[in-house]
């Protein structure tokens, strides 16, 4: 089973996302911020789950983990995950990275 680190920048991105939706339904951003972690947890046996970014035209070596209209960017390190990003697909993500 892999193990699953957030960097800083997913950690803002989580953030940002809890409250945009908190700001009209709080109870709401609770419960689709687990569903999405939840999402992510799926990568802890299955860490090749995602496409590889490419597919998204992020040439990084690195996967992506789609969720609703979020793109979860990851790279996989021996026995960790690292969630690099958490952005919205109707962004221009390209950019970001």
């Amino acid at each position: 089973m892999h193990k699953i680190i957030y960097t800083e920048l997913a950690e803002q991105d989580l953030f940002s996302l809890f409250e945009r939706i908190a700001e009209d339904k709080p109870s709401v951003a609770v419960a689709y911020i687990d569903k999405l972690e939840k999402h992510i947890e799926l990568l802890q046996n299955n860490p090749h789950l995602g496409l590889e970014c490419k597919a998204k035209k992020v040439y990084l070596n690195c996967r992506v983990l789609i969720y609703e209209d979020y793109l979860i960017f990851y790279k996989i390190t021996h026995n960790d995950i690292h969630i690099l990003r958490i952005l919205n697909s109707k962004i221009n993500y390209q950019e970001t990275f």
